[in-house]
């Protein structure tokens, strides 16, 4: 059974975050594919199928304008450490402006900020998830997110082939990716993320050329 996965970067990232802590260390340098390996050998139909992870897409954008001057070479760094497992491809989305009007607390005024919003990520999950199935790639997928924008690539997956959804915030997953084990071609699986899973599932301090960053 080659298994495809595919990931929401950002949604992986503020799940990790929430459920260990933004200011603790050893959840941050994640090995990905580890822990896509782990989640699909919990699943005994799957391992009874000899599944075996083959593609990973992780999909993500660049980060940039935050007063840590740091953060943007760290995420670089995580980035290209992924990218040395041939089996993953780092998609890239944008970050755009989005003007916000609100009160300022401090002088009661309204004024106007901007806030970076990411875009594209959902869309890039969704067109690796249905180009693989579509092209005979995988036989069956693992979809890293909670994101209800993703319902419907996820609703049509389930027709076709198993699909494990995995929620990153240890939550209750939401509305839109719910369904029943045995809809459409069967074989499907839910599961929320646990801090354990996070700290399980580190690279070691150095893959490759690249070093995990302090304090990470």
């Amino acid at each position: 059974m080659r298994v495809g996965a595919y990931i929401d970067g950002l949604n992986l990232y503020y799940g990790g975050r929430h459920l260990c802590g933004r200011g603790t260390s050893g959840w941050r340098w994640l090995d990905v594919p580890k822990l896509v390996e782990l989640l699909v050998s919990r699943n005994k139909a799957w391992t009874a199928q000899k599944a075996v992870v083959q593609r990973i897409a992780y999909c993500t954008a660049l980060i940039g304008g935050v007063p840590d001057a740091q953060a943007s070479q760290r995420q670089r760094t995580y980035l290209a450490a992924l990218g040395a497992d041939q089996r993953v491809v780092v998609e890239l989305g944008t970050f755009a402006s989005r003007k916000v009007r609100g009160i300022d607390i401090s002088t009661g005024a309204l004024h106007t900020v901007h806030v970076p919003e990411e875009k594209g990520s959902d869309v890039n999950v969704a067109s690796h998830l249905l180009i693989d199935l579509l092209t005979d790639k995988i036989d069956a997928a693992v979809l890293v997110t909670n994101d209800s924008d993703l319902r419907l690539p996820a609703h049509r997956a389930r027709g076709h082939l198993p699909l494990g959804t995995v929620n990153p915030r240890g939550t209750p997953t939401a509305q839109g990716l719910r369904g029943r084990p045995d809809d459409g071609a069967g074989g499907h699986w839910w599961y929320s993320l646990t801090a354990d899973d996070f700290r399980l599932c580190q690279f070691p301090q150095e893959v490759g050329r690249h070093r995990k960053p302090a304090g990470w």
